[in-house]
């Protein structure tokens, strides 16, 4: 079933009333692919909601959820470095359709935007049960809540720098790497999101890597990766 709200307000009663059984449809890209998270699931389609303008207000960019990736690459307003990390989708159909709420929502380890935003301390401002609540990138990013996100808030003059590993240009990333403002952020795929204040670290023993999913071949890689790039700076500290 395929639900229509007319207010995000709807849209969050019927989340929660279907915790279970539905999820949010915006681009799709993820979502109705073969074996995506809208198989087997009612949709609930916000489409039709405002959330799509980038705007300024008092120095703070506010990026709308439903923005896709080619909003934010187009967008002067937007830093230059989340820019280049919404870039990453080498795809330019794709980039027309995922949309940045999507990226972020479906908490997935190799998201093109989460270490960026998650460095540029950026905030998400959401829509729950319990009202309007603004909570950073990362944080959310760490957590199982369900919110419907309307907008990401990051500051206009922020600056930074991401890298991007993969096999290749169209193949899903092994790892991003960002820095902005001294908060360093790494997404690794099959591991999720690790940041904070000083350079981020790979799992050093056997243990903290089962923990976060690495086998000895892919942790060797993404340290020969890193070594490559030239950013085992950020990796090893």
């Amino acid at each position: 079933m395929i639900y229509h709200p007319r207010t995000p307000r709807e849209a969050v009663n019927l989340r929660k009333e279907h915790a279970d059984t539905a999820v949010y449809l915006a681009g799709g890209t993820d979502d109705l692919r073969l074996g995506g998270a809208a198989e087997g699931k009612d949709l609930i389609d916000i489409t039709g909601f405002d959330f799509n303008t980038i705007t300024e207000k008092d120095g703070k960019v506010y990026i709308g959820a439903l923005c896709t990736l080619q909003d934010v690459i187009e967008s002067e307003l937007v830093p230059a470095f989340i820019r280049e990390a919404a870039g990453f989708c080498a795809s330019f159909a794709k980039r027309n359709s995922a949309t940045v709420g999507g990226n972020l929502g479906l908490r997935r380890s190799d998201s093109y935007l989460a270490a960026a935003l998650t460095a540029a301390g950026a905030v998400l401002k959401s829509i729950t049960p319990h009202g309007e609540q603004d909570k950073p990138v990362g944080e959310y990013l760490q957590s199982d809540c369900k919110r419907l996100i309307e907008y990401v808030v990051v500051d206009k003059d922020r600056t930074g720098s991401v890298k991007r590993f993969g096999n290749t240009s169209s193949s899903h990333a092994t790892l991003i790497a960002a820095e902005s403002g001294g908060i360093y952020a790494l997404s690794v795929q099959g591991s999720g999101l690790i940041y904070g204040t000083t350079p981020c670290r790979l799992p050093q023993r056997p243990r903290q890597r089962r923990r976060r999913g690495l086998c000895r071949q892919r942790y060797h890689r993404l340290q020969r990766q890193a070594q490559i790039c030239e950013l085992h700076p950020v990796l090893s500290g």
